[in-house]
C-alpha cells in the first residue's frame, strides 16, 4: 500500500475516533450544555475546536491535501453538532433544516470565493499565454535585479495595496501568481503573499472590516469610527516595520542579509511603510489606508535603491538581459490587466457608495443594492471578469485563446471548491446555537472556546483577544468575521475587568488580521492560484513560523496598549495622540 494511503486512512481512523470519543462523552451524560466546570469544561472545549485542530492534523500532521481533509472535517461538525453539541430544545427535523441550511450558505460563499481565484487565474494565464508576463518580468528585474528588492515591492506593497482596493482574498488571489510569473517559487509566492496580507486587513477593502466589524462598539457609544481606525493603524505599523525583515528570512534564509544595504533596505521600507499606515489611519482616513500605504510603500520603495546602495550576492541576482528584438507590447500594455485592477477596483467599489438609485424609501447606495444582490466578493468577480474581458483587447488576443486560457484556469478550480464549500460550511455549522440564556449569553461551538479563553485570561485578557481574533478568522476565513462575532463579547469582559474596550476591541481586530495568514480558507487559496494545490500544508507549516513572531508582538502591543499608552482612551478623546498616558 503506498505511503500515502496509508497516511490517508490514519487519518480517517483518527476522525472516526474522534467522534466515537465524543459521542460515548454524550450517552455518558457530558456534553456541551452539562460540561461547565472542571475537566468537563476542558473536554466541551476540546472538542469544540475538533473540526478546525482536524484540518490541522490532517493537513500539518499527515501532510494530506486540503480535499481529502476538508471533507472529514465537516462531517465531523455535522457529527457533533447532533451530538455533543445538540440543542434539546430542537427537533431533529429543525437540526435537519439548520444543518442544510448553514451548509448551502458555504456552498453558496465558496462558489464566489472560487471565482475570484478563477478569473485571478485566468488574468495570469493571459499574460503567459500571450508573452505579457515575460515583458513585465523583464522591466521590474531592471528595476533592480536583486530577488529580495523585487519581493519587498510585490510580496508587501502591492498586497497591502490590493487589500485595500478589494479585500476579500484578492492580495493573495492576484500578488501570488504575480511573484510566481516573476520565476518565484509557488510555495514561497503563496507564504508571502499570506504574510503581507495578514499585517492589513483590518482595514480591508475600503475600511470595511473595521467600520462593519466595530459597529457594535460604535452603536454602544463606547468608541467612534475614527478610534477604530486609529487603533488598528497603531498595531499594523509594527507589523508593517517588521514585514520585510520577516519576509527575507521566510524566502532566503540564511541568505537574506547578505552583502551590505540589504538591512538598511528593509529597515527603510519598513519605517516608511508603518508611518504611511500611522498617517493615513490617523489623520486621513481608513477607507484608504491600506491604498494610500501601498502605493506610496512602492514609491518610497523604488526611491530607497537611489539613496541606499545594497550589494546583491550573485545567487540573488536576476534581471533579464534587454533583448534586441522590439517587445511585443509597451510596459504598460503588457501590464494592462493589473493597471485595470489598479484603477477600476478603487474607483468603482468607493465611488459606488456615493452613487444612489431607487427613489423614496427604496433609495440606495448603488454598493448596498449590488452587494445585496451577488455579495461582495460576487461584485469582485463581476470586476475580474470584466477586466479579464478589457485585456482580451490590451494585450491583441483572439476569443478562442481567451476561451483556451478560461477552461484551463477552470480545471484547475474544481477541487479548491470542494474545499472552501466544506470549510465555509464548519464555519457555519461551528456558528450554531446549542444553548441559550447563559451567562454568556447564547452558546455555539465557536463561543463557547472564546469564552473559556477569557474566562482563564484575567489581567492578560487583551492579550488573549488578539488570540481570540486569530481564532475567529482562522474559523470564518475573514477578519470581519471574527470582529462581528465577538465585539460584544470584549466589551462585556473588559467592562467586568476595568480595562480600556476600545484598545480590547483592537486587539480583537488586529489578532483577527493575523489569522488571515493561517486560515485554511485562504491558504487553499493561495494554493490554488499559483497552482500548487495539495500542497497547503507545507505553505501553512512555512507561514506559521512567522505568523507566530507577529503574534507575539501583537500581543505586547495589546498589553501596551491598553495599561500603558492608552490606559485613558475614551469616546471623547480627540484623537489617540490626544490619549498617549
Amino acid at each position: 500500500m503506498e505511503k500515502s494511503n496509508k497516511k490517508f486512512i490514519s487519518f480517517i481512523l483518527t476522525t472516526a475516533v474522534i467522534f466515537v470519543i465524543s459521542l460515548i462523552c454524550s450517552l455518558a451524560g457530558l456534553n456541551g450544555i452539562t460540561a461547565t466546570k472542571g475537566f468537563g469544561a476542558f473536554v466541551a472545549f476540546i472538542f469544540a475546536f475538533m473540526p478546525i485542530l482536524l484540518v490541522m492534523i490532517g493537513m500539518m500532521g499527515f501532510g494530506l491535501p486540503g480535499i481529502k481533509v476538508a471533507p472529514f472535517a465537516f462531517v465531523l461538525a455535522v457529527l457533533e453538532s447532533i451530538s455533543f453539541f445538540a440543542n434539546p430544545e430542537r427537533t431533529g427535523g429543525e437540526t435537519a433544516s439548520l444543518l442544510w441550511s448553514n451548509t448551502w450558505s458555504g456552498i453558496i460563499s465558496a462558489i464566489y470565493i472560487v471565482g475570484l481565484i478563477l478569473f485571478s487565474f485566468l488574468i495570469l494565464n493571459m499574460m503567459q499565454y500571450t508573452g505579457a508576463m515575460d515583458i513585465v518580468k523583464a522591466a521590474i528585474s531592471r528595476i533592480s535585479g536583486d530577488r529580495r528588492v523585487q519581493i519587498i515591492i510585490i510580496g508587501l506593497f502591492v498586497p497591502i495595496f490590493l487589500e485595500g482596493a478589494a479585500g476579500a482574498g484578492t492580495p493573495a488571489a492576484i500578488a501570488a501568481p504575480f511573484m510566481v510569473g516573476l520565476g518565484f517559487n509557488p510555495i514561497m509566492a503563496a507564504t508571502i503573499a499570506l504574510m503581507s496580507d495578514g499585517v492589513c486587513t483590518s482595514f480591508g477593502g475600503s475600511g470595511l472590516t473595521t467600520l462593519g466589524g466595530g459597529a457594535a462598539t460604535v452603536s454602544a457609544g463606547i468608541s467612534t469610527i475614527e478610534l477604530n481606525f486609529s487603533i488598528a493603524g497603531w498595531f499594523h505599523m509594527f507589523g508593517i516595520l517588521v514585514m520585510p525583515f520577516l519576509i527575507l528570512i521566510t524566502a532566503f534564509g540564511k541568505n537574506a542579509f547578505k552583502g551590505k544595504g540589504i538591512v538598511a533596505y528593509c529597515l527603510w521600507c519598513g519605517v516608511f511603510g508603518g508611518l504611511f499606515m500611522l498617517i493615513f489611519s490617523n489623520f486621513v482616513g481608513g477607507f484608504i489606508t491600506n491604498m494610500g500605504t501601498g502605493i506610496l510603500g512602492i514609491v518610497m520603495a523604488i526611491l530607497g535603491l537611489k539613496v541606499i546602495k545594497i550589494e546583491t550576492p550573485e545567487e540573488l541576482f536576476f534581471q533579464i538581459p534587454k533583448g534586441t528584438e522590439k517587445p511585443k507590447y509597451s510596459f504598460i500594455r503588457a501590464l494592462s490587466p493589473y493597471v485595470f485592477i489598479l484603477i477600476i477596483f478603487p474607483v468603482v467599489l468607493t465611488g459606488s457608495k456615493y452613487i444612489y438609485v431607487g427613489e423614496g424609501e427604496s433609495r440606495m447606495a448603488l454598493w448596498n443594492a449590488i452587494v445585496a444582490k451577488v455579495t461582495y466578493n460576487g461584485w469582485i468577480d463581476i470586476l475580474l471578469f470584466i477586466i479579464s474581458l478589457l485585456s482580451i483587447i490590451t494585450l491583441r488576443m483572439k476569443m478562442s485563446e481567451y476561451g483556451h486560457c478560461f477552461l484551463t484556469a477552470l480545471k484547475k478550480v474544481v477541487a479548491v471548491f470542494i474545499i472552501m464549500a466544506s470549510l465555509l460550511a464548519v464555519a457555519n455549522i461551528m456558528k450554531i446555537t446549542y444553548q441559550t440564556g447563559t451567562a454568556n449569553g447564547d452558546m455555539s461551538m465557536i463561543k463557547l472556546m472564546a469564552v473559556d479563553m477569557a474566562a482563564v485570561a484575567g489581567g492578560f485578557y487583551p492579550g488573549i483577544s488578539v488570540l481570540i481574533g486569530v481564532l475567529g478568522s482562522f474559523i470564518t476565513g475573514t477578519n470581519l468575521g471574527a470582529n462581528l462575532l465577538f465585539a460584544e463579547m470584549h466589551m462585556n469582559a473588559a467592562k467586568i475587568l476595568g480595562i480600556n474596550q476600545i484598545t480590547t476591541f483592537a486587539a480583537n481586530n488586529a489578532g483577527g488580521s493575523l489569522g488571515n495568514m493561517i486560515c485554511p480558507n485562504n491558504v487553499t487559496a493561495a494554493c490554488a492560484t499559483v497552482d500548487v494545490t495539495g500542497q497547503e500544508g507545507a505553505v501553512m507549516k512555512s507561514v506559521a513560523k512567522m505568523f507566530l513572531v507577529c503574534c507575539v508582538l501583537y500581543i505586547v502591543l495589546a498589553l501596551l496598549y491598553t495599561y500603558v499608552v492608552f490606559p485613558n482612551l475614551t469616546v471623547d478623546s480627540a484623537n489617540l495622540f490626544s490619549a498617549i498616558g
